[in-house]
């Protein structure tokens, strides 16, 4: 049941379980990849519209939010949307609001959700053996969201929304058992009658796929990136899965790639001849703080450690510096601190220049390590001198924030998050930060008030309305605060009032 459960919050949602990336079709070496492809999606999307696709998104998002596996760390999800819309940049498509986020789970996946929003296993980052393999598989789900697949599935479902979202589920079911025989039966029992309905709605998927494909290489390789990575990364899940079960064989089994698609790729990614593209430092880095926080305890995070300092006696330059990084992360989550600080300063020092990843790790472990206010306010300076470099780095403004609120510095909480560039007031961390502060200040209404913000920007309208009401009832800030406060109190009432007569009318 605890299964069920995870996977509803994950997928209930997710009108689309990844299929896989393989690339396709010829290009010239000098010029941006201009294919004229034909999309399946155009008309298929006819019935559900983009602002349709994009609140059901959004209505998804939240209970992904909520799972215990969607990774909410500030490094990772910001360098996969950076990577995400580099791709992006380099392809003719759609405008489309992407967003990119980590789930923590071992094995080799990424799926699509409707209205752009594209999650990426921490599993697959950790397996790719170059940056152009991890850009191969997001440029393909992209292919996905931008072709309307996704809309496509509703509509042959021919208006039975509930019934596809719950075969869905199903599948992802399958999926998140993964790949050996075993899995495979249970959820095959799992799904009884309902499996020739998922089969119907996946049936389509051979020719979406081929497009997937066709569309990520051409985002893939204009964005400068190697266009064997798609070609290398699937040749080793299949040449892994024909000899034991890994964890990488649960993609393979709920995503088949057939020889013939796999010929494609060969065939295409041949007459493009290999781009050398190397590594960005930042992917290293994210490689190795995504294989320590996809574990869950001491033994994996130590685990992990002992993998760095074996890889250590023979790395150097880059690569070193990322290892040292990672055990610097590894050893804070076993609160071994003096050891993480010694590796964050490593790291830095191996670095060929800033990082804002690498500064803001060294803030954070040097204000873990600092036993008095000196210490605490020297990290504190090393925080704010990151922040000051790094002005729209909305990781370095939450540290800089939390240590600031460790500190007891509310009032300068406040002061810099009226200032600051980095976190957007429809971001629910920025409300969540306030409030915070707020209440530490005994502000009560604003406290109540950015409560109800930060329901209301995630769609909780009865939440953000009870919090609004509070905020009415403390009346303890200024007139200015107290009309907005009103205002937004009538506003979540409507809307509030208005999601109960659309659910009583269905």
């Amino acid at each position: 049941m605890n299964l069920l459960k995870r996977a509803v919050a994950l997928a209930a949602t997710a009108a689309f379980a990844l299929a896989q990336c393989a690339p396709s079709i010829a290009a010239q070496h000098d010029a941006p990849l201009d294919l004229n492809l034909p999309s399946l999606g155009t008309v298929a999307g006819a019935d559900l519209s983009l602002l349709d696709e994009r609140r059901l998104g959004e209505q998804i998002m939240t209970k992904v939010r909520a799972d215990a596996d969607f990774l909410a760390d500030p490094e990772a999800i910001d360098y996969l949307n950076r990577l995400g819309y580099r791709l992006i940049a380099a392809s003719h498509t759609i405008p489309y609001d992407f967003f990119f986020f980590p789930v923590r789970d071992k094995s080799l996946n990424a799926f699509a959700l409707p209205g752009g929003f594209i999650a990426v296993h921490t599993g697959l980052v950790v397996a790719a053996k170059t940056e152009s393999e991890l850009a191969a598989v997001m440029g393909h789900e992209i292919g996905h969201v931008t072709q309307r697949h996704i809309a496509r599935m509703f509509q042959q479902a021919e208006g039975s929304l509930a019934m596809t979202i719950g075969s869905f589920l199903l599948a992802l079911l399958a999926a998140r058992a993964g790949g050996s025989s075993g899995g495979n039966a249970a959820a095959a029992i799992t799904m009884g009658t309902q499996a020739a309905l998922i089969q119907k709605q996946l049936a389509y998927s051979r020719d979406a796929e081929r497009e997937a494909d066709r569309v990520g290489l051409q985002s893939l390789t204009n964005a400068g990136f190697d266009p064997k990575g798609m070609e290398d990364f699937f040749a080793r899940l299949q040449q892994s899965s024909r000899y034991y079960e890994t964890i990488a064989t649960s993609y393979i089994s709920t995503h088949p790639m057939t020889s013939e698609r796999m010929n494609d790729m060969q065939g295409r990614t041949r007459r493009l001849g290999r781009r050398p593209h190397a590594d960005s430092f930042d992917f290293l880095l994210i490689q190795a703080r995504l294989r320590v926080l996809q574990e869950k305890n001491y033994d994996g995070w130590l685990s992990a450690s002992k993998s760095f300092l074996l890889q250590l006696e023979t790395a150097a330059g880059p690569r070193a510096a990322a290892l040292h990084y990672g055990l610097s992360v590894a050893y804070a989550k076993m609160n071994r601190k003096a050891d993480a600080l010694r590796h964050a300063r490593l790291a830095q020092q191996g670095a060929s220049g800033h990082s804002v990843i690498l500064d803001k790790n060294l803030a954070q472990v040097e204000f873990a390590n600092a036993s008095g206010k000196d210490g605490k306010r020297a990290a504190l300076k090393l925080a704010r001198e990151t922040v000051d470099r790094y002005p729209y780095s909305l990781m370095a403004a939450e540290a800089y924030v939390d240590m600031l609120h460790e500190m007891g510095m509310n009032e300068q909480v406040v002061k810099f998050m009226r200032r600051q560039k980095a976190i957007p007031k429809d971001n629910t961390d920025y409300h969540a930060l306030l409030a915070r502060s707020y209440h530490e200040l005994g502000r009560h209404a604003e406290a109540f008030a950015a409560t109800g913000e930060m329901y209301a920007i995630a769609g909780n309208h009865k939440a953000a309305v009870y919090q609004f009401d509070l905020a009415q009832r403390a009346n303890d800030a200024d007139y200015y605060v107290m009309s907005m406060i009103d205002a937004k109190l009538r506003e979540q009432r409507r809307l509030a009032l208005d999601e109960e007569k659309a659910r009583k009318g269905k």
